[in-house]
């Protein structure tokens, strides 16, 4: 039976004693917008445990999608969307995004994607180039597991989460960083798809404390699908495109005119005339659109598969850009793709799709 957070924290906090350290952050890109840390201490700690509940809620945007490369091996490609702007004063948009290399005792090795700001999100120092400034406090990137928006383990277990727009009258999440609290739990302890959809029901967070995202899982035995939680009510959906609405649900009003039956869809804006859906069924409809409509080029028998450029082209064709309004406010912090067979991950960061960035799940830097 699942229990209040608070409860399981608690029984957490009682097993593990052992202070984290964060080891020093080391520079990958020319601009300061993508660092590597090995995380060598304890991140189910006390000290770790009491700071996580003290930070600040997870806001990602996101587009992700499974498909095959020309080997036949499954990739799973994603793009991180949200804005960082440098301050109030300062719309200047930044990120300080890191490669997190983890390997808890007793559990499964895995490398990850973190937006360390979240850490921080009122410290100018956590920002582009910070790592390196005069003043920067290391010890905050202690709950940096936990702030990790995708990522995979020795496994092949690919997991990401991708924050969905509730309707009014649905609950909102009850734990704001609990979304990314799963996502460190599955790659801690899952080997595949149906054990990660398992992990749900024995997560130290609840399905409604982490509603306001949903949570995307892929695997190297070809397993792929979407977990979402809506009013306490969990749903497992078979799809290989995810964006930021709801697919288990159709947000749609049925209503028939002239006999025809039509849909139409709800709450497109608020009482105030604020935004609230877009493009039909909601936020993000047209990156689903775009990244589904070019996957078809190269579905046959019911897989797709591609050269990973291609792959690469899908997704900057859905990379977000706050210089264009039909986006909505949100930018593209990185690029990313996972290779679930071989346990490595390619990043282009900051909208840089000159250079790419490679890892394998040990933490090495391929190129």
């Amino acid at each position: 039976m699942k229990k209040h957070i608070s409860m399981i924290l608690v029984l957490v906090l009682s097993i593990f004693s052992v202070s984290a350290t964060a080891e020093e952050m080391r520079r990958i890109d020319s601009d300061g917008y993508l660092y590597f840390m090995d995380y060598t201490g304890d991140y189910y700690s006390t000290t770790v445990m009491d700071s996580l509940r003290r930070a600040g809620y997870n806001e990602p945007g996101c587009s992700t999608f499974f498909t095959h490369n020309l080997d036949g091996e499954p990739i799973t490609c994603r793009n991180y969307d949200i804005q960082h702007p440098v301050s109030r004063e300062d719309p200047t948009l930044t990120g300080l995004n890191v490669v997190l290399h983890c390997k808890p005792e007793g559990k499964y090795e895995s490398i990850a994607l973190a937006d360390a700001i979240w850490c921080s999100p009122k410290d100018p120092l956590y920002r582009a180039g910070g790592p390196e400034l005069e003043g920067f406090d290391s010890t905050l990137l202690d709950i940096l597991p936990y702030q990790c928006m995708d990522g995979i383990n020795e496994k092949g277990l690919f997991v990401s989460i991708m924050r969905v727009n509730i309707k009014e009258g649905d609950q909102p999440g009850r734990f704001g960083v609990a979304a990314s609290m799963l996502v460190r739990l599955m790659l801690d302890d899952c080997a595949n798809v149906k054990e990660a959809i398992a992990k749900v029901d024995s997560a130290i967070v609840t399905p409604e404390d982490w509603q306001e995202c949903h949570v995307f899982v892929s695997d190297a035995q070809d397993h792929y699908a979407l977990i979402e939680s809506r009013n306490s009510v969990v749903s497992v959906i078979d799809t290989d495109v995810v964006t930021n609405f709801y697919l288990g649900y159709d947000d749609m009003e049925d209503y028939y005119k002239g006999g025809t039956l039509r849909e139409e869809p709800v709450a497109l804006v608020d009482k105030n005339g604020e935004p609230l859906y877009h493009f039909g069924y909601g936020h993000g409809y047209h990156r689903f659109v775009t990244i589904a409509s070019q996957l078809a080029r190269f579905r046959k028998d019911g897989r797709t598969r591609m050269p990973e450029s291609s792959a690469l082209v899908i997704l900057r064709s859905a990379v977000q850009s706050p210089y264009t309004e039909v986006t909505g406010t949100s930018m593209t912090q990185y690029s990313a793709i996972y290779n679930n067979a071989e346990k490595t991950v390619s990043i282009w960061p900051f909208q840089n799709y000159e250079t790419e960035y490679q890892f394998d799940v040990t933490g090495k830097q391929i190129h």
